[in-house]
């Protein structure tokens, strides 16, 4: 009996081990929390809404649902026809008084695989109408993985994102303390002080 008990220890002991191990090569990214919002435009004409997947997150959600059919451009007023629409969820977004440019910000941290930064997640994309113009990932804009900021589990890849309506441009400030200024209208860079990959 005391040795059968011996060998159930040991195999639950490897099993515990090896486990631990996978978990450590394969941690899997947190999923993102997902809510239901209207973002307006900076001159009021125009309503952004963005709908989480599910309905099963408060009352809010189902309300927007109630109301919207799609995720995309509204006109402001209550007008229920989508002007444009997008199949993707992101929890934050800026979108311009024109009613076609929006730019989608992507994760505030890249989760970490083996404990190594995962930097192959998006990091900014710009959209006109709806369709996509370019997109960056975290490791466009930082090229070495070193260089983000540890945060628990994750990995921070900025410090500041300020959105120029009035001049069509988005000011990124990353970890690395370098300023990526972009043009929303054609989503490419304008001017960069140093250290940007290639944009893909």
């Amino acid at each position: 009996m005391n040795r059968i008990y011996g060998i159930f220890t040991i195999c639950a002991f490897i099993f515990a081990v090896v486990s631990g191990q996978e978990a450590a090569y394969a941690r899997p990214a947190a999923p993102e929390e997902a809510h239901s919002y209207e973002q307006l435009s900076p001159n009021g004409k125009y309503i952004f809404v963005m709908l989480a997947k599910s309905r099963n997150r408060g009352a809010r959600v189902d309300t927007l649902r109630d109301k919207y059919a799609h995720s995309g451009l509204y006109k402001a007023g209550g007008d229920r026809k989508a002007l444009w629409t997008v199949n993707w969820y992101a929890s934050q977004v800026h979108v311009a008084s024109d009613g076609k440019c929006l730019v989608r910000i992507g994760r505030t941290a890249a989760h970490s695989i083996n404990k190594q930064p995962d930097t192959s997640q998006l990091a900014l994309a710009f959209y006109d109408s709806g369709k996509a113009l370019s997109k960056y990932l975290i490791e466009d804009l930082i090229q070495n993985p070193n260089s983000l900021t540890k945060s628990g589990d994750s990995f921070l890849w900025k410090k500041r994102i300020a959105f120029d309506d009035a001049s069509g441009r988005l000011d990124v400030t990353l970890v690395t303390g370098q300023n990526v200024l972009f043009n929303i209208r054609s989503g490419k860079i304008i001017s960069i002080k140093a250290g940007v990959g290639k944009r893909k």
